[in-house]
């Protein structure tokens, strides 16, 4: 995202002209950390939660978990989570995932999905 960049740009810009060390991810991606003990079901909530809340279109989506360990039963749970979602407009009762915000953010989204099974993911 250009806009991203251009303010993560300037953060380090002025953070480093004034003597101080930044870090500035501009776009990073935003990964979760599953470690074997974890509780599976509320691993499971807070995936979905951070994946699929706000559409995914939201600064601080989480878009990769970290299995330590491996993956196990995660990928059949979180899957089955995934489908259970309700699709619908935003105002309607019960809806999990509302739509995207633009035209431009489903090309986009459309376009990682793509990509992810273009690089062998199942989709």
């Amino acid at each position: 995202n250009a806009a991203v960049a251009i303010i993560g740009r300037y953060v380090y810009e002025r953070g480093c002209a004034n003597g101080k060390r930044v870090q500035s991810n501009m776009g990073a991606k935003n990964h979760a950390i599953v470690m074997p003990s974890a509780d599976k079901a509320s691993v499971v909530n807070a995936l979905t939660g951070a994946a699929f809340g706000a559409a995914g279109q939201r600064c601080m989506a989480i878009s990769a978990a970290v299995f330590v360990g491996g993956m196990g039963e995660y990928k059949d749970l979180l899957v089955e989570k995934a489908k259970s979602l309700k699709i619908s407009a935003g105002y309607e009762k019960g809806t999990d995932v509302g739509p995207m915000i633009s035209p431009e953010a489903k090309a986009r989204a459309e376009k990682i999905i793509e990509s992810a099974s273009a690089q062998g993911a199942s989709v």
